[in-house]
């Protein structure tokens, strides 16, 4: 039964990477394809560097926030998060606290990249997300807020089956896990028709 809970989380988790790497993997595909044209070859390589670019930020990125190496400080994160979000139409202001300048949080690090993918995906139109990093983190969204309800159901649902998870819904499930495996929950408040806070509570 575990095995069978393992593999279903596993694969929805590819297919959410999937889906977030094919947009960049597929233009690297097309600028190789334009190299055939001699005349198009000068555009072709600015494609190819731009685009492997982003998946060289995604994929360092996910093997932080995904991964199982340890080491990761605070300021690992920050520099994680700002570059993948470079060039997108979101801006993440980082707010150190008192009890974050102790350098390497592992847990916690990795939680607010995650929390980070979670806002994100409620903000599809872009727009600013505050990180305030500390011992019970929050992120708190400003913008055209998308549909919100896959997160907080997810959030409550860390203990549950996966039979009813969808591929949306596996980023906010395993962020919940390492929320509940730090001896807390998530929390989300929305504070206005744009704009809400996720927290990290104990």
């Amino acid at each position: 039964m575990a095995g069978d809970r393992a593999g279903l989380l596993a694969g929805l988790v590819c297919s959410r990477l999937c889906h977030d790497l094919v947009g960049p993997a597929g233009a690297v595909a097309n600028g190789l394809e334009l190299c055939s044209d001699l005349a198009m070859v000068e555009s072709a390589l600015e494609v190819i560097e731009t685009t492997t670019d982003q998946l060289n930020r995604r994929l360092s990125f996910y093997r932080r926030a995904y991964g199982t190496g340890t080491g990761l400080t605070w300021d690992d994160a920050h520099n994680l998060i700002q570059r993948y979000v470079e060039g997108s139409r979101h801006v993440v202001t980082w707010v150190q606290g008192a009890d974050a300048e102790d350098g390497r949080d592992d847990l916690r690090a990795k939680l607010v990249m995650n929390l980070v993918l979670c806002a994100l995906a409620v903000l599809p139109s872009g727009g600013e997300v505050t990180v305030m990093a500390g011992r019970e983190p929050s992120l708190s969204l400003k913008g055209k807020l998308g549909d919100i309800e896959p997160m907080p159901t997810a959030f409550r649902s860390a203990d549950a089956t996966l039979d009813d998870l969808s591929p949306r819904e596996v980023q906010p499930y395993l962020t919940a896990i390492l929320a509940r495996d730090l001896g807390g929950n998530l929390t989300v408040d929305v504070t206005d028709v744009d704009s809400l806070v996720i927290a990290f509570l104990r």
